[in-house]
């Protein structure tokens, strides 16, 4: 999440790929016939906790428990649907789970030791546990990815036990979790929605908090040193206001300790990974918790080097389709004039008042993407 939110859509020229608009339960007149290729579900920043309905540090309304009754309900829909796989762009538990009688919560005695040493009471195990728990009813792949919240919770370990990410170790001994996935075809087996398309689908999930504060020792961690200076060339308010904006403006807004960035090690793993595809023609989506596109989001919700990153995706556009991302909490949309890449900021469900569950599942056709959000989250 972020602490400060802006909601902005911009619409997409026609093009072989256009958002096209949809209803949940309806495709557009020229799909009625053409199943698509690959259907994937969609859910971000569930921020679960044990605690009473809040709000964020600007106001807006939080809804902790209703958002794991909304996060069964989206895996009950695509277990119906059938999906191929779901995709949770992260912050699945909310950091107030470290200490949730300050919120209103009961108090759990388990006892967390992360990485940087120090040790935290904190429920988020068992939080982390019950929305898990919630997510199973569907029974296909998911992939996770993991945000700011988890890791004022868990360290990175744990989250490698419980969300099945497969976390690289890397020369610096560090751990980053970024992977790739080959997408099934969804409807191979589906004798009502068959498809013949022969496109291969591979889903790519960066770590945007490799380089970070966050679960990081202090004393040892070469990563943690380089967030250090990172944050303190480009932010005046660090470290006294670490989280705190103020003074900045525009894209320089991103530079908090609530967001990250993406080291030159994954950066060359993401470079290898696309021609790796390109080789093999797949197309491919790319996954990550911050946003990837400065006019697809607020500016204190980016990646901390986004250009970097987005250099490289513009070098791959005839393989990448689109860019997902959450911690943004409100939606956002651009097609990027240079590459044609669709980048989306997609709606948390944390936010939506009961009985409101907000979540998405994304048809890919061979010429476009259709995205069939529920409740707050847009239809594209």
């Amino acid at each position: 999440m972020s602490p400060q939110q802006h909601q902005h859509h911009h619409r997409s020229s026609s093009s072989s790929l256009t958002a096209h608009q949809s209803n949940s339960n309806s495709t557009s007149d020229d799909n009625t016939n053409t199943p698509p290729a690959y259907t994937f579900g969609l859910l971000t920043d569930i921020q679960h906790a044990p605690i009473p309905d809040g709000h964020s540090f600007t106001g807006n309304a939080r809804y902790y428990r209703h958002a794991m009754e909304a996060a069964a309900s989206a895996a009950q829909h695509f277990q119906e649907e059938r999906v191929n796989c779901v995709v949770n762009l992260g912050d699945i538990i909310d950091g107030k789970c470290a200490d949730v009688q300050r919120w209103g919560g009961e108090v759990d005695t388990k006892e967390e030791t992360q990485s940087n040493g120090d040790k935290i009471i904190s429920v988020g195990h068992d939080a982390i546990d019950n929305v898990l728990q919630a997510l199973s009813v569907y029974s296909g792949k998911i992939l996770h990815t993991y945000g700011n919240h988890e890791l004022y919770n868990l360290s990175r370990d744990r989250l490698a036990e419980k969300l099945n990410i497969p976390f690289t170790l890397e020369d610096t001994g560090d751990l980053v979790g970024y992977y790739t996935h080959l997408i099934e075809n969804c409807n191979q087996n589906n004798e009502e929605h068959s498809s013949s398309s022969s496109m291969k689908l591979r889903a790519l999930v960066l770590d945007t908090y490799d380089l970070c504060l966050l679960d990081r020792c202090p004393d040892s961690s070469h990563k943690r040193h380089r967030a250090h200076e990172i944050l303190s060339a480009n932010n005046h308010n660090y470290p006294h206001e670490e989280n705190s904006p103020e003074g900045l403006e525009g894209t320089n807004r991103r530079f908090v300790a609530f967001n990250g960035g993406i080291d030159e090690p994954q950066l060359e793993w993401l470079r290898c990974s696309l021609e790796m595809a390109r080789e093999n023609e797949e197309k491919v989506i790319v996954f990550s918790h911050q946003p990837i596109h400065p006019d697809s989001t607020w500016p204190t919700c980016l990646v901390w080097n986004y250009d970097e990153v987005l250099d490289i995706l513009r070098s791959y556009k005839d393989v990448i389709i689109a860019s997902f991302s959450g911690h943004a909490h409100k939606g956002g949309y651009v097609r990027d004039e240079e590459s044609g890449i669709h980048f989306r900021s997609v709606e948390a469900i944390l936010e939506s008042s009961p009985p409101i569950k907000t979540y998405a599942m994304v048809d890919v056709f061979e010429d476009k993407l259709v995205i069939r959000g529920e409740g707050d989250c847009l239809s594209d």
